[in-house]
């Protein structure tokens, strides 16, 4: 009877740890660093964590911003506008220590601005950034992969659509992720090297282009609009959780700050989120491997 009930008693302790594991291993934490395209208007965050609900998944966004206020309970934290590849600013002690302490699954980044990546004989406006060496873009976006790895996240590249004024530099700028991609990918942390997962919104954004035009995707010229932004957040949910959008029924579009969130929702008609979700599995089916 004692050897029975320690091996049931061995057997429920079992049991629950497994349990509490498999909640916690079904929780994850995405920090967002980044720019504006994460928050203006709401962000894509919203869109991203709708599809994760639906597909019954627990994903927390978390920002480092932490302004301006809003009802839609993002968790904010308190750094500005960042842009990541420059040496200055990934040096800033404050950004790893909170990759560090926030005990986060994914850390997304972006590359910004594309005055700051491309030769310095491309003629650009100022507020585009003024050209830095590849190797100082690449050392910046290095030395946070080497935090979030040691921190024990994953990080994520998410090439950033940009302003539509300039069509002509956006493949050349694509290209340039895709070496960052490879580049940081090739880096050795404690003796080994460490996936990065490279989301390419730049390139899906120029497909709807094509279908709703600049005034039906573009709320300004570098902000997208609601329907831009989910499609944005369907394929953030695609390349973090390898699950298929076209299985996904979420419709609803994100909010802006300022709505009230007992305003009624407004959802994407099936058409439109058939075609978004039909062309984010195409690019995720067909990325490298």
């Amino acid at each position: 009877m004692k050897i029975l009930f320690r091996t049931l008693t061995i057997g429920l302790l079992l049991g629950v740890s497994s349990l509490s594991f498999g909640q916690e291993a079904n929780s994850h934490r995405v920090l967002f660093l980044g720019n504006s395209v994460f928050y203006y208007r709401g962000g894509l965050y919203q869109s991203f964590e709708g599809f994760c609900k639906a597909a019954g998944l627990d994903y927390q966004a978390v920002s480092q911003l932490n302004a301006p206020a809003n009802p839609h309970g993002i968790e904010f934290l308190g750094f500005g506008r960042i842009p990541l590849n420059l040496p200055e600013i990934a040096a800033k002690d404050e950004i790893h220590s909170l990759i560090r302490s926030g005990k986060f699954d994914y850390v997304i980044l972006e590359a910004r601005r594309p005055g700051y990546l491309l030769p310095a004989w491309v003629e650009l406006p100022d507020s585009f950034g003024r050209h830095i060496p590849y190797e100082q873009n690449l050392a910046a976006l290095g030395e946070l992969h080497r935090t979030i790895v040691e921190s024990g996240a994953q990080t994520v590249l998410y090439m950033h659509p940009g302003n539509h004024l300039f069509p002509d530099i956006k493949h050349p700028v694509a290209q340039l992720y895709l070496r960052l991609h490879a580049d940081l990918e090739k880096m050795e942390i404690k003796g080994e090297r460490h996936d990065v997962t490279l989301v390419p919104a730049s390139l899906l954004w120029l497909d709807p282009l094509k279908k709703y035009g600049i005034e039906g995707w573009y709320a300004d010229p570098a902000h997208g609009n609601p329907l831009a932004r989910y499609t944005s957040g369907c394929m953030l949910y695609t390349y973090l959780t390898g699950k298929d959008p076209r299985q996904n029924p979420f419709r609803e579009l994100p909010r802006t700050w300022t709505t009230s969130p007992e305003e009624p929702s407004v959802y994407v008609s099936e058409e439109d989120a058939k075609w978004i979700k039909d062309q984010v599995w195409l690019y995720y089916s067909t990325r490298p491997q």
